[in-house]
């Protein structure tokens, strides 16, 4: 199985990529144990979407047709981290051949997006910027291999 993570937009270099990339790097070392072939990261640019409904359509063309969709969106459930890696889990038991985390574009998702995802997650009501969702994503796709390899990295209740 495939986990990754597909963003609209780039990062330049600094803190903030160097934080994604050291997430991936931990997930995909852990990955490795629970039959994860690869973790990893696409920047995409979405040229000449003039609406919400273009930008989302071309982002959501950059992964498999096969790949299950978690869509980040405000408007989505507010997991624990524990029913994140559940579900993930879950989606590998059935031998999903990829998992994607797509972080939108500017203006958000359209509705239809949102409803060819297999699961509209949120990081709560806040907006928050691409390059914080991103870096929060990575951190969540981490912990969530080190709570199912039985790491002691998350120290929650959940």
């Amino acid at each position: 199985m495939k986990l990754g993570l597909v963003v609209c937009g780039k990062l330049k270099s600094g803190p903030t990529s160097e934080l994604v990339n050291d997430y991936l790097f931990r997930a995909k070392r852990l990955g490795r144990n629970l039959g994860i072939s690869d973790v990893s990261c696409r920047e995409i640019t979405l040229r000449a979407a003039a609406t919400k409904q273009q930008a989302s359509e071309q982002a959501l063309r950059a992964i498999p047709a096969a790949a299950k969709k978690v869509i980040l969106d405000e408007t989505g459930k507010n997991l624990s981290s524990a029913q994140f890696a559940k579900q993930l889990n879950s989606w590998r038991e059935q031998g999903i051949p990829e998992i994607t985390l797509l972080v939108g574009p500017a203006d958000g998702w359209d509705e239809k997006a949102r409803h060819s995802a297999d699961l509209v997650l949120s990081f709560g009501k806040m907006t928050w910027p691409h390059k914080l969702a991103q870096v929060m994503a990575a951190e969540q796709i981490y912990r969530a291999l080190s709570l199912l390899s039985g790491s002691p990295y998350h120290r929650g209740n959940d």
